[in-house]
């Protein structure tokens, strides 16, 4: 009796974990400051491009874009260890990524886009 106890609370507790997982939030942030040339206007259109095409479907992960010389978003930069124009992925556990490439792909559209989907699949696999 005791073992179908214990079996059925690691299944339910299995299942909390594994329904957890699949409704955590990835936010994917483009930080910005008030500055902002046409090589980061096309980060950010590229970057949002990416994410609107290939998981328009996962609610979980979302887009946005933040402006840091905002004073609600100065935090950003300690948080992030932020010193430019920036693709960041994070979650709700405070786990965080910086796609530090962005600069030196942004000259070829498909290589940058490919490289923000692949950041993003690879974050969260790692979470799993």
């Amino acid at each position: 009796m005791l073992k179908k106890i214990l079996i059925v609370a690691v299944a339910f507790f299995g299942l909390m974990g594994a329904a957890k997982a699949e409704t955590d939030k990835i936010m994917v942030y483009y930080f910005h400051s008030n500055v902002r040339c046409v090589t980061c206007n096309k980060m950010e259109a590229f970057t949002k491009e990416a994410v609107e095409a290939n998981f328009k479907d996962n609610k979980n992960i979302v887009f946005k874009a933040v402006n840091t010389d905002e004073p609600a978003n100065k935090h950003f930069l300690k948080d992030y260890s932020l010193y430019t124009k920036s693709v960041v992925l994070a979650d709700e556990q405070g786990n965080w990524k910086n796609l530090d490439k962005i600069w030196s792909l942004v000259r070829n559209e498909a290589d940058f886009k490919a490289y923000i989907v692949d950041g993003i699949n690879d974050f969260t696999k790692a979470k799993k």
